[in-house]
C-alpha cells in the first residue's frame, strides 16, 4: 500500500512538473540575451524592503516552481522547502512599496526577489522579478510582467503573463498585485 502511494504521489507530481513547465498561450519563455539581465544589473544597489531575510513557508514557495521526483522522495531534501527570501525595489517603484499601505506602482517599477537556501546565503539560487508594464498588457493581473533568472542574474528561465505567479499575485489585487508579507506589520501600519 505504501509503495502504491508513493508511486500515485509521484506520477502526480511528474503530471505537475510537465503542466507548469510547459508555458501556456499566455505566457512567453525566452533564451536570455544581454538585455535581459541589464534590466535588474544592480538591483543590489536598490531599495532593500526587508532588513532580514524572510523565511517563506514551503507551501508557499512550492508554488513558484514545478515540484521534482526528488522532492517527492525525499521532503528532507525539497529545494522549496525552508528557503528565505529578500526583496529590492527600484527608485520608480520605492515609494509605493515602502509608503504606501494600498500601493499603486507607477510603470516602470521593478521589484526583485532573491530565493536564499538559507538566512545567511550570500548568493541567490533564483531571482524572481515583477515589472510593472504600460497599461494594457496585463489589466487582469494588474499590467505587472513576471520573470524568473538564475542565482546570479544572468540568464532569464522565462518571462511574460505567467501563470503561476499570477496564480499567486492575484489574491494580492489591493497591493496592486504585490504580496509584501516580508515586510513586518508594524511598519505596515505606519503606512498612509
Amino acid at each position: 500500500m505504501k509503495i502504491l502511494s508513493f508511486f500515485l504521489t509521484l506520477l502526480a507530481c511528474l503530471g505537475a512538473a510537465v503542466f507548469l513547465s510547459t508555458p501556456s498561450p499566455s505566457e512567453t519563455v525566452l533564451a536570455s540575451s544581454s538585455n535581459d539581465s541589464e534590466l535588474i544589473a544592480g538591483y543590489r544597489k536598490w531599495k532593500r524592503v526587508n532588513a532580514e531575510p524572510q523565511n517563506v513557508p514551503s507551501r508557499i514557495a512550492i508554488q513558484c516552481a514545478a515540484p521534482t521526483v526528488r522532492d517527492t522522495e525525499l521532503e528532507q531534501n525539497n529545494p522549496h522547502r525552508d528557503k528565505f527570501v529578500v526583496v529590492y525595489v527600484n527608485d520608480i517603484g520605492r515609494f509605493a512599496m515602502t509608503e504606501q499601505k494600498y500601493p499603486k506602482f507607477p510603470q516602470g517599477s521593478i521589484i526583485v526577489k532573491e530565493k536564499l537556501a538559507t538566512k545567511d546565503s550570500d548568493s541567490p539560487e533564483l531571482l524572481t522579478v515583477m515589472r510593472k508594464r504600460e497599461p494594457g498588457y496585463n489589466p487582469d493581473n494588474g499590467d505587472w510582467e513576471y520573470m524568473v533568472f538564475d542565482g546570479p542574474g544572468k540568464v532569464m528561465q522565462a518571462s511574460g503573463k505567467l501563470e503561476n505567479c499570477q496564480g499567486c499575485h492575484v489574491k494580492e489585487k489591493i497591493t496592486d498585485y504585490v504580496s509584501r508579507r516580508y515586510i513586518p506589520f508594524a511598519v505596515v501600519e505606519k503606512m498612509q
